[in-house]
């Protein structure tokens, strides 16, 4: 049970060394329009919800969104492709899962997460991701996210079209 607190002290300390180098660095982006997304998401969220809402407001079909879900404990009946829990973090916040290495290598235009949950292992995972917008809702740590929205967590719909206006304002669609 300490090494679990121990743990997350660890990778509290380089999400937060990691954190300080993000900022220092300045991200141009070049002008692009959506082709793929990843979207974060945790246990209790519904995902054919939230992928129609997705696929409905943005334009992008279900083939080119990755979701990856973050379960507090992983066991027989959860299991899915796509899932993580704190036991895929190794110390100091290295990933140990092969599918979490992959979502983390390739190249992304857009990165929603839909958790309003403080969670360290999805804060790491979305200061890590290589996408070119990151969204999430504004409860959350501020500093990862180039867009913040503030609306409820159930309400996907009204999360999907303020992101779908900003999209429109940056000409991202």
């Amino acid at each position: 049970m300490i090494f679990k607190g121990f743990k997350r002290k660890s990778t509290q300390f380089f999400f937060n060394k990691q954190l300080r180098k993000l900022l220092e660095d300045s991200k141009k982006h070049e002008s692009y329009k959506l082709q793929n997304s990843v979207v974060f998401l945790n246990e209790s969220s519904n995902r054919e919800a939230v992928l129609q809402s997705i696929s409905e407001h943005l334009g992008l079909t279900e083939d080119n969104i990755d979701v990856v879900i973050f379960y507090n404990n992983i066991n027989k009946k959860n299991t899915c492709e796509n899932c993580f829990s704190s036991k895929d973090f190794g110390w100091f916040g290295k990933v140990k899962s092969d599918v979490l290495k992959a979502v983390l290598t390739k190249k992304y235009d857009l990165l929603i997460n839909y958790s309003k949950v403080e969670n360290i292992y999805c804060k790491l995972l979305v200061l890590q991701c290589e996408a070119a917008l990151k969204v999430g809702f504004s409860e959350v740590d501020t500093r990862l996210y180039d867009i913040m929205i503030d609306c409820e967590i159930s309400d996907t719909a009204l999360f999907n079209s303020e992101l779908k206006k900003y999209l429109e304002i940056l000409n991202k669609l």
